[in-house]
């Protein structure tokens, strides 16, 4: 099975949408699992499921299961290099950049019984695992993967809740020009610059300063 069109995603916070997307789509109700995904919004049935970003804020969210929620954790950089000569915009002087990319997510697989974390659990690593390619070649991934699958836990912060965490790594490139931030840093210098501040310092400490009082 392959997809037709690729649809490249870079953004960190895109990112989550992606996989909040993919798993959404498997617990969706033409799949035929004992587990509907429901919108928040939506009226919820015996067999709704949530699913939902880790870091959504809304605690009405957060005390519905079962649930899954798709967590990012940190994403590293490697060292960008120059694209080729071709790359090289004549017109603008703008040079497109590289990078490799690497981050984690974390899946969790939540409900009130270690039963039926486990078996939540399964679809979304099954999914995650078996369609690896098929999403690296959606998405323009470098690669997804490895993956791990952690014990059913009990946290002791939370209400009597079952929790299982599906780990997942990914790496992806990124690509940009430093054509659409030249003009953004020529207007900051040119602010700087015609200012009535003795010092480009004291200018960008004042800007510092202003954050603090508008927050009183």
């Amino acid at each position: 099975m392959s997809v037709a069109t690729q649809i490249p995603v870079k953004s960190p916070v895109a990112l989550i949408g992606v996989f909040l997307a993919v798993i959404r789509e498997r617990f969706s109700e033409s799949h035929n699992l004992p587990w509907v995904y429901t919108p928040g919004d939506a009226e919820r049935s015996d067999n709704s499921i949530t699913i939902e970003a880790g870091t959504n804020p809304l605690t009405e969210e957060r005390n519905k299961r079962p649930a899954i929620y798709v967590v990012r954790n940190a994403v590293a950089y490697k060292q960008a290099t120059i694209g080729d000569k071709q790359m090289v915009q004549k017109k603008s002087g703008g040079v497109v950049y590289y990078a490799t990319a690497e981050t984690s997510f974390t899946f969790i697989a939540e409900s009130d019984s270690e039963g039926e974390a486990a078996q939540i659990a399964d679809v979304v690593l099954s999914t995650l695992m078996m369609g690896s390619d098929i999403i690296e070649h959606a998405f323009r991934f470098r690669k997804l993967g490895p993956f791990a699958l952690s014990a059913a836990m009990r946290p002791v912060h939370e209400e009597p809740v079952a929790q299982i965490h599906i780990s997942m790594g990914l790496t992806f490139d990124v690509r940009w020009a430093t054509i659409p931030i030249s003009p953004m840093l020529n207007e900051i210098v040119v602010k700087s610059t015609n200012s009535t501040y003795n010092s480009s310092e004291e200018y960008f400490s004042e800007i510092y300063q202003k954050s603090f009082r508008h927050r009183n």
